[in-house]
């Protein structure tokens, strides 16, 4: 369901409370130069679903997605976005049978067995793994997921993920990629400094090489 969040491995968080677009585009064209086309934007106000139907608009090739999503409502205003995929905090299974049927790629929320039982009663096999590090952090992810280990989940793993914590959820085979929010900083996008944004997704890169 993850390919694409597979090939990049980590995906950089944008959290403002307002996003203008200038802003987003500059973002989106920092994080190209620094090899991440890639980026999930808190969907909370409606300059966030400006922001995203511009990237998608300007960079045909940048996987722009939709955080925070929390019913069914917010999907559809996504998927009008044109965000190519969307996460959530908690489980709604109304929200993942609409995402089921607007064929957009959906992690709902889950950090207990019963979460993950709920999401596969509800026909997916993806899901974000939140708030990873305040649930208890790689030893509890894999704790409940083992009881589904013969099934294909693809997992996106979010909350707290420090870069000295990357590789360690990345060598678990069901994680399709990290989100995180220090490659793409508030301070830096007040101040405008894209280079640093750059500077970061390069480093990001570098921690997704799980061989080091």
């Amino acid at each position: 369901m993850f390919p694409n969040l597979r090939q990049f491995r980590i995906i950089p968080m944008v959290k403002m409370k307002t996003l203008e677009v200038d802003d987003a585009l500059a973002i989106a064209d920092a994080l190209i130069k620094g090899g991440l086309p890639i980026a999930e934007i808190m969907f909370r106000r409606h300059t966030d679903s400006k922001a995203i139907r511009a990237i998608s608009a300007k960079y045909r090739d940048f996987w722009v997605g939709a955080g925070g999503i929390l019913n069914k409502d917010q999907l559809l205003r996504a998927v009008e976005s044109q965000a190519r995929f969307a996460i959530a905090p908690g489980v709604n299974p109304e929200t993942i049978k609409e995402a089921s049927k607007r064929n957009i790629s959906f992690a709902p929320g889950a950090c207990t067995p019963s979460d993950i039982e709920s999401i596969l009663l509800n026909g997916s096999v993806d899901f974000q793994f939140f708030p990873a590090e305040h649930a208890g952090g790689v030893e509890m992810l894999k704790a409940i997921i083992e009881p589904f280990e013969h099934l294909p989940l693809d997992i996106v793993a979010k909350g707290g993920i420090t870069p000295e914590k990357v590789r360690e959820y990345l060598k678990i085979p069901q994680i399709a990629a990290v989100c995180v929010d220090w490659i793409v900083s508030p301070e830096y996008v007040e101040k405008k400094d894209w280079s640093k944004i750059t500077e970061a997704a390069i480093e990001a890169r570098r921690l997704t090489k799980t061989d080091q």
